[in-house]
């Protein structure tokens, strides 16, 4: 994602701000699949792919708030997610 107006060192993990962080992406994200189911137009595709990105590394970068135990299933989780997303054909 665009973190370039946010500094992501000030998320706050144990007040939950950090779900405020991803929001902007998630809303992009379900826009774009939507617009996608809506119209699968190869312009479409490719906003959807952008906005899936983006999405996925906004939750990578907010990974330092998951507890230790579960965050090496969450990295495989977002690494399985990114390979689907790359694999989706625009076709």
């Amino acid at each position: 994602g665009d973190d370039s107006e946010d500094d992501i060192s000030s998320v706050d993990c144990q007040a939950g701000t950090w779900t405020e962080w991803i929001q902007s992406e998630l809303t992009d994200y379900s826009n774009a699949l939507n617009a996608y189911a809506e119209d699968p137009s190869d312009q479409n595709c490719s906003a959807f792919k952008t906005a899936a990105f983006d999405y996925l590394e906004a939750l990578r970068d907010i990974a330092d708030c998951v507890p230790t135990a579960n965050k090496a299933a969450i990295d495989q989780a977002i690494d399985e997610a990114e390979s689907e997303v790359a694999n989706e054909s625009c076709d």
